[in-house]
């Protein structure tokens, strides 16, 4: 994990020394480099990639100007305000500078924050009061307590950097990886790896792999990925995916399973695909469409027959018929439900990859 530090180069001297602390205490499997001034770190994440980027202290324009263009190139961003977002500290200057500062860039600094690391309960009240972003997590400073010793303080900040790297990791996997995903999730699904029809993908890289663990945890769809593995008998690194926390966006609700949301009872295929479609169509409505929807929409034409000329008259009638049709290009893409098992041809169109960039993005901080 490589991490870019940044700090003012006239930031307290505190600041620096605790940069430092971290950067001499953090273990080998960690780059840590510190940057004081702009033009270095905008050359520094120009010429190399970071995985993140540290920003110490607030006010500072120069730091938003880096953040975004770390954002710019895929890097994630941690922020510890040192105690400057508390109100004695805001109250300073503060219609001639803390305000204008906080409309134009601070406020937004925060937001896009993975993490914000508060070094103490009161700033945390703090935080919590401004309500900029509700991924705050306390880590004592050394400097200023006896109460956490330098090794503990940065054990304790790897495991920040750890939980931010494994939020929302799709963004971060290979499209090999991706296309792993889908072909361990068609052979999960329907438990035999002739379904495949091509030669799988093995990823190499231990990270990615992580990626994927984590990945398939958070959209609840763990099991049927280690059933594809367990089948295809595929050599993976042992991780333990509860041991794994990630940060989740603000507005995230667990998804629950179709059936629980529809119910079991129905008389006829066709009324519980009716159903179905209507229910998709609420949560895509209102950004709630996941992969583990789909797994389940798979599962269920893979499993049962229906009426299809009837099932697709009754979806027209009813103005889904289209939104069907989107819903099974998305099923094919995403977990390999072929064509001569769908009730109606599939529709890639704007709208189509409008719900593919919802259920992407449903993850995103």
């Amino acid at each position: 994990m490589r991490i870019l530090h940044y700090y003012a180069s006239n930031a307290p001297e505190a600041i620096t020394q605790y940069v430092r602390i971290l950067c001499e205490q953090m273990g080998t499997e960690v780059e840590m480099e510190p940057v004081t001034t702009v033009h270095e770190a905008l050359q520094m994440l120009r010429d190399r990639h970071y995985d993140l980027l540290h920003i110490h202290g607030c006010w500072q324009h120069a730091a938003y100007r880096i953040a975004r263009q770390a954002q710019r190139r895929g890097t994630r961003l941690v922020v510890t305000p040192h105690g400057q977002l508390e109100p004695w500290t805001m109250k300073q200057r503060y219609w001639k500078e803390k305000l204008p500062k906080r409309l134009l860039f601070q406020r937004t600094l925060i937001q896009q924050a993975y993490a914000v690391i508060v070094q103490g309960k009161m700033e945390e009240e703090c935080m919590t009061k401004l309500g900029w972003n509700r991924r705050t997590v306390i880590i004592r400073n050394c400097l200023i307590t006896n109460s956490i010793n330098a090794s503990e303080m940065a054990q304790q900040m790897w495991k920040v950097y750890r939980k931010v790297m494994d939020s929302n990791t799709l963004e971060l996997m290979t499209e090999d990886t991706k296309l792993t995903l889908r072909q361990l999730l068609k052979v999960g699904i329907t438990g035999d790896q002739r379904w495949l029809g091509e030669s799988y993908v093995t990823i190499t890289d231990h990270n990615q792999w992580r990626m994927l663990y984590c990945h398939v945890h958070q959209e609840q769809v763990a099991e049927i990925v280690r059933r594809g593995i367990n089948i295809l008998h595929v050599d993976t690194p042992d991780f333990d995916i509860h041991q794994m926390p990630c940060f989740m966006p603000d507005v995230y609700e667990p998804p629950k399973t179709i059936e629980e949301a529809i119910g079991m009872q129905f008389a006829t295929e066709n009324d519980r695909l009716m159903a179905t479609f209507r229910h998709l169509r609420r949560l895509a409505m209102h950004s709630r469409l996941t992969l583990s929807h789909l797994t389940e929409l798979d599962k269920e034409l893979r499993n049962h027959d229906c009426a299809e000329d009837q099932l697709c008259d009754a979806l027209k009638e009813r103005h889904l018929y289209q939104f069907a049709r989107r819903i099974m290009q998305l099923t094919s893409d995403l977990t390999g439900l072929d064509e001569g098992l769908m009730p109606m041809p599939p529709l890639d169109d704007r709208q189509t990859r409008h719900l593919r960039k919802h259920i992407d993005n449903h993850l995103k901080i």
